[in-house]
């Protein structure tokens, strides 16, 4: 269960996103929205922190830690950008 925990939290993320898009009942997308955030908020850096530890144990550590620094620099830009459209409002 431990070596899935990742993929369930990202199951649970995208599904919420489903769910919500296929409900109209304002209390619900309210928790939907809850449900979300916090499963985000825990398997975002999860995956990075994964993905940085296995960096030792892969062959090719220079194409690796580009790939990762690439999608951890990616990542780190689209919640940038997304609290700034948020606040900007």
């Amino acid at each position: 269960m431990k070596r899935h925990i990742e993929g369930i939290l990202w199951a649970v993320s995208f599904l919420s996103l489903i769910v919500a898009a296929m409900t109209s009942n304002r209390a619900s997308l309210v928790f939907i929205a809850i449900v979300w955030v916090v499963y985000t908020v825990m398997v975002i850096p999860l995956h990075f922190v994964r993905a940085w530890r296995r960096w030792r144990e892969v062959p090719n550590k220079w194409h690796y830690a580009a790939w990762v620094g690439f999608e951890t620099v990616a990542a780190m830009a689209l919640i940038g950008v997304f609290v700034y459209l948020v606040s900007s409002r």
